[in-house]
């Protein structure tokens, strides 16, 4: 699937504070001590079914080995395969107790490009390619082994520094819901989706699709016994770039035309937040530039969906300024803001997101049916004073973190 939020794929190599808070954030990272060299990881069913299983994936940091961990017993490294898509050999399946059984606890070492899948009735298939490189699930490929599962994850990053972590929708909302608790210094909590929701955001986009003839309902994914999970735009789209039957390939053309030459003739002012000054930009040309000499070329949907590639794309050698204008950009594109709001991301409120026709449907109809969750990679660009809406929790010093599958 397409890669989500910039900071769950950075190497450890990159450095912990970059590795542990990105830098369009305004929130400190805690400076004090290092995190822990563990965490427990504590995994509950509240579903009605004993049947989930669990499966922990990521890379262990300080070595960069990809690994897998498993109950009662030290992480699984993944070895040299003898070909490609070569079947995991071991059995990395983490069994959950039965609904309303007591948590099962595993020992969470420092890992980042992290992930916590759980799967209702059924386990996992993965494989593995030269490198050796862990084939995950592709949930928006009909032909992959785990298509037809209820299958739910949430991302992470465990580190010298803290742990963070979110309940992303950046790919995906299913049918197996995860909320989460995280205890150390503080006590945070992040709720599940609420149950039905995945029916619900379904119908919405279906509805949408009924509206302006884009394939919205196309990303809702069905099974044997009904929808497995609704995708996000650019997984649909992935296997198309580039090509000239793409899904939305022209959906956000008018918006980007209407935006460019709105600034034209008005400054277009980015907030790069926690202190950190103003950017002033007008479009010159076809490109809009900033008074720090940033630059951005008008964006397609592949950029605004992925948030991270043409003028999005994010590239290291650029400046935390650069960097910080981007990520404020392309929220503000997603949430269809910038046409009529020349201060990003303080001038539009919570209501004025998603409210233009032109918008990113499903981060729109994610938020309307859940109380909060991570719906594009720059969806943790918040206006000052505004209670965060991502699904984001982090703790220097982590003790407990819990996951409940519903």
């Amino acid at each position: 699937m397409v890669s989500r939020r910039v900071m769950i794929g950075m190497t450890a190599a990159a450095g912990a504070v970059a590795a542990s808070s990105p830098w369009w954030r305004s929130f400190g990272v805690p400076e004090a001590s290092a995190a822990p060299a563990t965490c427990e990881l504590a995994l509950v069913n509240d579903t009605d079914t004993g049947a989930v299983n669990a499966y922990v994936t990521g890379r262990e940091f300080g070595t960069d080995r990809m690994m897998l961990l498993r109950a009662g017993q030290g992480p699984y490294y993944l070895e040299q395969p003898a070909g490609p898509n070569t079947p995991l050999p071991v059995d990395a399946a983490i069994p959950l107790g039965a609904p309303g059984a007591a948590p099962v606890v595993v020992t969470l070492p420092r890992m980042y490009g992290a992930r916590v899948y759980f799967v209702r009735e059924s386990k996992l298939e993965f494989f593995v390619n030269p490198g050796p490189a862990l084939v995950e699930p592709a949930l928006h490929n009909r032909a992959d082994a785990n298509f037809g599962k209820i299958v739910s994850f949430c991302e992470f990053t465990f580190n010298d520094v803290q742990l963070f972590a979110n309940v992303s929708y950046v790919d995906l909302v299913t049918a197996l819901p995860i909320g989460m608790r995280l205890q150390g210094d503080g006590d945070h909590a992040v709720a599940p989706l609420p149950r039905s929701a995945v029916e619900a955001i379904a119908a919405d986009l279906e509805a949408q699709q009924t509206a302006d003839g884009y394939p919205w309902g196309e990303l809702v994914m069905h099974g044997d016994a009904g929808i497995l999970r609704v995708m996000s735009p650019q997984n649909v789209m992935a296997p198309h770039v580039g090509q000239p039957d793409m899904p939305f390939a022209d959906y956000w053309n008018g918006y980007a035309d209407q935006v460019w030459e709105h600034y034209r003739d008005t400054d277009l002012r980015i907030d790069l937040q926690g202190g950190r000054g103003v950017l002033t930009g007008r479009v010159n040309g076809d490109t809009l530039v900033f008074n720090d000499g940033s630059t951005f070329a008008k964006p397609g949907s592949w950029d605004v969906f992925t948030c991270n590639h043409g003028p999005f794309a994010n590239i290291p050698s650029d400046s935390d300024a650069k960097k910080g204008a981007l990520a404020r950009l392309a929220a503000a594109f997603n949430r269809s803001t910038v046409h009529n709001h020349a201060d990003q991301p303080n001038g539009p409120g919570v209501d004025d997101f998603y409210a233009n026709p032109v918008t990113n449907h499903y981060a729109r109809a994610v938020h309307a049916h859940s109380p909060i969750g991570y719906a594009f990679p720059y969806d943790d660009v918040t206006p000052d004073g505004t209670p965060d809406q991502s699904g984001v929790a982090f703790d220097g010093n982590p003790t407990r973190w819990t996951l409940t599958v519903t």
